[in-house]
């Protein structure tokens, strides 16, 4: 009887330390942030691009606005997630938002004076860059701080589902509200969604990770060792490799490439382009849904591999479409292979990664994953300027994705096994 007890005890206390993730009171008050940021980030990047080409007629430009903001996020990604680690993750989201949404009031203000022209917009989107990479390295770190390593897959999965439906939703929203009202209220709306995420976060109460030490480490030292820990950690090394061949040959293909595409080879309207986009964010959307409804916690490593080879496949195919419906299937299909890999990577790595380390190591590989974009749009234009046609770089790119993870998963059987 007395065995019994002790059994039902020790259940009970192993339930307490597993409660629901819709009973997370840090994690809801992150989800609602990451829904109201994402929405106003959306918001504000359709609108400024929106406001490039249709307003000051300066498409052959918008390359600059994607430059702007990627170089500053890259720079300051090598010290965001040593940064992360050395203080309170909830404080750098806090500030990062509201700091974002207190430089878009400031925009608004700008367009109400006038003057507006295409370098305002470079020099907002500079400051989100830096103000990016600190509230990246801080939401990837914090998440394993505030719910169990088990609900991992399905917390990753939530966070990135909001940001796919704000993909889908916000950009017609922002559409509508230019069309009946004007751009002043479209930036005053993302400042106010900014604002209120901060707050958000800002009642978040996160537990603090005791130091081995007391003794207050050097900055760079502590940036090192992130260093040191993936350099140790071949698993990690090899995600950071993947990451940057995957951004190397996708991002400025996909990025620069999809509206070229709609005007060189569908002979579309801004409207199919839309229809593309959608395309896209649905196939995201509903890939994070059935990963996070899976909750996957096996076989993530072979998983996110195999879901790499049908993306590469997926975009090789849109590169050779002519017709509208094909080319959103392909991106639907790529959307949703897409969600399918980063998902379940990013729950195995954080799980593997021991606490302490989390900023300092989800920093690195934010920093892999956005180190080459702009080494990719440079890469991307300068082939365009020689007269290669879109579709082939596309496909060409598309292709050495599709090799590289059918490599990987063939020649790496750590990698293929992570659980």
């Amino acid at each position: 009887m007395a065995v019994n007890e002790m059994a039902l005890q020790h259940s009970e206390t192993e339930t307490k330390e597993i409660p629901s993730i819709f009973k997370n009171r840090n994690f809801l008050l992150l989800w609602g942030a990451a829904l109201l940021s994402s929405f106003g980030i959306s918001f504000f990047l359709f609108s400024q691009s929106w406001y490039v080409v249709n307003v000051l007629g300066l498409e052959a430009s918008l390359g600059m606005l994607y430059i702007a903001v990627s170089i500053p996020r890259v720079l300051f990604m090598i010290i965001s997630g040593t940064v992360a680690d050395r203080f309170d993750k909830a404080k750098i989201m806090f500030l990062s938002d509201f700091i974002r949404g207190l430089l878009l009031i400031g925009l608004v203000v700008w367009f109400m004076f006038g003057g507006i022209t295409l370098w305002t917009f470079v020099t907002f989107a500079f400051f989100f860059g830096i103000l990016d990479a600190f509230f990246w390295a801080a939401e990837s770190a914090i998440i394993p701080s505030i719910i169990h390593k088990d609900h991992l897959t399905r917390g990753n999965s939530m966070i990135q589902m909001t940001n796919q439906t704000s993909f889908i939703l916000a950009p017609m929203l922002a559409g509508v509200i230019i069309a009946f009202g004007n751009y002043e209220i479209v930036f005053a709306t993302t400042a106010v969604m900014l604002i209120v995420a901060s707050a958000l976060i800002f009642f978040m109460r996160v537990p603090k990770v005791k130091e081995e030490s007391e003794e207050q480490k050097r900055f760079w030292v502590d940036f090192k060792e992130g260093l040191l820990y993936v350099k140790n950690s071949r698993v990690i090394s090899l995600v950071v490799l993947t990451t940057i061949f995957m951004n190397l040959f996708l991002v400025g293909p996909l990025t620069m490439g999809l509206p070229l595409f709609v005007k060189t080879i569908l002979e579309g309207t801004a409207m199919d382009f839309s229809f593309l986009e959608a395309g896209l964010a649905v196939g995201m959307l509903f890939g994070s849904i059935v990963v996070g409804v899976l909750n996957v916690k096996k076989n993530r490593g072979k998983i996110g591999i195999l879901a790499l080879v049908i993306a590469g496949m997926a975009f090789t195919g849109l590169s050779f479409t002519t017709e509208l419906w094909m080319s959103i299937l392909c991106l639907g299909i790529f959307g949703f292979a897409l969600s399918g890999s980063n998902i379940p990577f990013i729950a195995a790595i954080q799980s593997l990664i021991e606490e302490k380390m989390l900023g300092r190591v989800m920093g690195l590989i934010s920093l892999a994953s956005m180190g080459l974009i702009p080494v990719s749009y440079a890469l991307t234009s300068g082939v365009l300027a020689f007269g290669v046609s879109i579709h082939h770089i596309m496909a060409v790119g598309a292709i050495l994705v599709t090799l590289y993870s059918m490599f990987i998963f063939f020649r790496f059987r750590e990698l293929r096994e992570i659980e």
